[in-house]
């Protein structure tokens, strides 16, 4: 398991933990097993007010874990939850890939609907070492951009 950031859990469940970290100005997904409309609403739900109120503007979310997601979850990610997460400053989602071929053309699928509706960058990883090192970078020259 890669050493993760500390975070500010906001949400620990059988569908996964949910959480932000104000230095990285990152929330971190790491969902588990096959995942409902209800679970998916309920971590947007919680999550983007966190956001907004302190200004966080990336988001990790791990797949390694998940199974699964219906074509409602990727729906209301893809047209409701990634567009909202625009509109209260989110620039770019680090997406750890799942190591299951079917949940990552799923996922694939789900990000280029996305891509359609919101200019958010969504970047895909195969390992959270990758991604947390591409996500650190981008903060580093987010920073260096405003002094």
């Amino acid at each position: 398991m890669p050493q993760i950031p500390s975070m500010e859990v906001l949400i620990d469940e059988s569908f996964g933990t949910f959480g932000y970290n104000v230095e990285l100005k990152c929330v971190f997904h790491f969902w588990k097993g096959f995942l409902t409309l209800e679970e998916v609403k309920r971590v947007a739900e919680i999550t983007n007010p966190y956001m907004e109120k302190l200004g966080l503007t990336y988001v990790v979310a791990d797949h390694c874990n998940m199974e699964m997601f219906s074509e409602d979850v990727s729906a209301y990610i893809a047209d409701v939850w990634i567009p909202a997460q625009e509109k209260i400053g989110v620039k770019t989602a680090f997406i750890v890939m799942s190591p299951e071929a079917f949940t990552q053309i799923s996922a694939e699928e789900m990000h280029e609907q996305a891509r359609a509706t919101s200019s958010i960058e969504i970047l895909h990883f195969d390992s959270m070492e990758i991604a947390l090192e591409a996500l650190k970078a981008q903060v580093r020259t987010s920073v260096n951009v405003m002094v």
